[in-house]
């Protein structure tokens, strides 16, 4: 009776460990590549100005980036409001957009309001304006 059980145990299905860790392993790397590619504009570097009353906005089509020297970034390109324009003539015609402007804490309230202003003569009125909690 004891050849009997043991030859039941030798034939007893096996749970392999160390395949099943290599497939977890890659989906995780797969999900952490794809996180980072959601995440828009990470090429610029900013110090965004703070507000306690901050809140947490959707996930927008066009974030709108100046830097501390005045410069426009949308999606990693540089851009002149003239190209901004002509960039959110094409997004607007294509689906309902929203535009986040993000500032530097340095960037002049005159360089915002310039960049609302090419948004809004746009058709684009759906406007944030990014900032961190204080």
């Amino acid at each position: 009776m004891r050849k009997r059980r043991d030859l039941m145990e030798a034939n007893r299905p096996r749970l392999e460990i160390v395949p099943m860790i290599d497939i977890m392993m890659f989906l995780l790397v797969f999900f952490v590549m794809i996180v980072l590619r959601m995440i828009p504009d990470s090429g610029v570097t900013l110090s965004l100005p703070g507000a306690s009353t901050a809140q947490q906005l959707p996930h927008t089509q066009v974030v709108i980036i100046i830097d501390a020297q005045g410069v426009l970034h949308v999606k990693d390109q540089v851009m002149s409001p003239d190209e901004l324009s002509t960039y959110l003539q094409q997004v607007k015609s294509s689906h309902d957009t929203d535009v986040i402007v993000a500032g530097d804490k340095g960037t002049k309230l005159q360089q915002l309001m310039d960049v609302m202003d090419i948004v809004r003569k746009d058709g684009i009125t759906d406007i944030g304006i990014a900032t961190k909690n204080q």
